[in-house]
């Protein structure tokens, strides 16, 4: 049976996932159809009823992580964690959820090299915040978290939950001195929320972040954040290198049924995806 996949969410034309996913197939052999879907907040329970047989998994973007985690009859480790999934898989029990965000931000952070990182700065307090506390933990799991963000409901979540990880984690009032002291930066917000911090950040005798950043947003690149880190010549992440790494543990769950069993030929698969992001 020819398999039918998709990535959901909204706002959605933009997505680079059916290019990434439609190398990896190629690569692999595999005459599988994966497109996009615009399914809004709420309306997710209702797109996976109109499901017919042959579909065997789904992407899910914002802003549907939430509610995927409610809907999934089991869930893995990350995503039990995080309460938010990306990756839906029909099995013979039902839907089973996964989380690949925290694996893709681990992989994207050990392929820049950046040696030990004693402070981590998070920017924002949502699904993919909270993806990226967990990713913090395996990465460095004795290094100080500060976390910066406007919504304080959310963003006392999200320390409590960094906390109940093991790590050390507190809010900071100040994005400029924060980004001034951490070893990394890990943005999580989408393309554009923070233009107008960053000119407010760059008043006063501009604005000279250290460490690295990885900024989830990747269109344009560098997009407006990371720049502050290019112009003092600071190793600069794009989202699109978390966004390949996540979507490699999709297509071995989808494959597999586990995000840990490499793929055949996985360098392969993996430059071609690369190939098809640029």
């Amino acid at each position: 049976m020819e398999r039918k996949l998709s990535v959901l969410g909204s706002p959605i034309g933009h997505s680079k996932s059916p290019d990434i996913h439609a190398a990896a197939y190629r690569v692999l052999g595999l005459n599988w159809d994966y497109e996009r879907n615009e399914v809004r907040k709420g309306g997710l329970v209702a797109f996976m009823e109109t499901l017919t047989p042959e579909w065997l998994g789904l992407s899910i973007t914002m802003p549907l992580k939430e509610e995927a985690f409610r809907f999934a009859n089991s869930v893995d480790r990350a995503a039990n964690a995080t309460k938010a999934v990306n990756t839906l898989v029909r099995t013979e029990m039902g839907w089973a959820g996964f989380n690949t965000d925290v694996f893709g931000i681990v992989q994207a952070v050990h392929q820049a090299n950046l040696g030990t990182l004693e402070k981590v700065l998070i920017v924002g307090s949502g699904a993919t915040a909270t993806s990226a506390v967990a990713a913090v933990s395996q990465l460095a799991p004795r290094a100080q978290l500060v976390v910066w963000a406007r919504n304080k409901e959310t963003r006392a979540e999200l320390i409590a939950f960094a906390r109940q990880l093991g790590l050390k984690a507190k809010p900071v009032r100040r994005l400029k001195s924060a980004a001034t002291t951490a070893d990394l930066t890990i943005a999580t917000l989408p393309g554009g929320a923070l233009d107008g911090v960053v000119a407010g950040l760059d008043k006063f005798g501009g604005f000279k972040p250290r460490g690295a950043v990885l900024d989830v947003a990747y269109k344009p690149w560098p997009s407006v954040f990371a720049s502050g880190w290019q112009a003092q010549g600071r190793t600069i992440i794009s989202g699109l290198e978390m966004l390949l790494w996540q979507a490699v543990a999709q297509i071995r769950i989808f494959t597999t049924g586990d995000p840990n069993n490499q793929l055949p030929n996985e360098a392969a698969v993996v430059e071609a995806m690369r190939h098809a992001l640029n």
